[in-house]
């Protein structure tokens, strides 16, 4: 049987193959990864009801909130402790300054007379003393015993403890002096008498310090207690 001319195929020519091989999708040269971003869109079942585990059973929290409130007091007693050493500390420095000055200026001051017959120098300064030392010192110190009771009221344990600062040492006042002659040369002895008295291990700063402690160990002490 005869095919007629229309049915027979013509042959491909390198033009036509040129052709068809430009029209083809460029992906079609690289392995598909079809399969691959489906998989990778699909939920992780595995680690579904992993994550459901954990909704169900949260961590329990290490902060005990019911012990919070006694923290926050713990630390506001032992801040106003640590603030009253360094101030106490930082006035009386300051004081102890302020006292030298005044020391220099009336030993510049002394007659000539009085430099022959000397006068005891707790007696010639003892004015200046207290007014540049111990004055200043209790207010000072009047105003921090303040600073611990306005604590104590915050915390309803105003009046349940005394928190007073006791004074009494301020009471030696120059007795450190006695039997020391005011006159410039004893100028070195009497300025380090006045400084072991201050900020000596048993002066004026170091007895104050360890007043501050007690009364803040008191005041947690009563804390506990209620």
């Amino acid at each position: 049987m005869s095919r007629s001319p229309e049915n027979l195929a013509k042959p491909e020519g390198r033009w036509d193959k040129t052709v068809a091989f430009l029209q083809r999708d460029i992906r079609s040269f690289f392995p598909s990864e079809e399969g691959k971003d489906e998989t990778a869109n699909l939920p992780d079942t595995a680690a579904a009801p992993d994550a459901l585990g954990q909704s169900e059973h949260p961590i329990e929290s290490l902060v005990d909130f019911g012990k919070l409130p006694d923290m926050a007091f713990r630390r506001e007693v032992l801040d106003w402790r640590d603030n009253f050493h360094a101030n106490v500390t930082n006035i009386i420095t300051e004081l102890q300054q302020a006292f030298f000055y005044q020391v220099d200026a009336e030993l510049r001051d002394t007659s000539v007379f009085r430099k022959l017959i000397t006068r005891p120098a707790n007696e010639v300064l003892q004015d200046s003393f207290v007014r540049i030392v111990r004055m200043p010192l209790i207010t000072a110190l009047r105003k921090e015993e303040a600073n611990l009771n306005a604590c104590a009221r915050k915390w309803a344990l105003f009046g349940k403890a005394d928190l007073a600062i006791h004074m009494r040492m301020l009471n030696s006042e120059c007795a450190s002096l006695y039997g020391i002659g005011f006159k410039p040369g004893n100028r070195s002895l009497i300025e380090a008498r006045v400084q072991t008295l201050l900020l000596g291990p048993e002066g004026f700063a170091m007895h104050f310090c360890d007043q501050g402690s007690q009364l803040s160990r008191k005041l947690m002490e009563v804390k506990e207690s209620c």
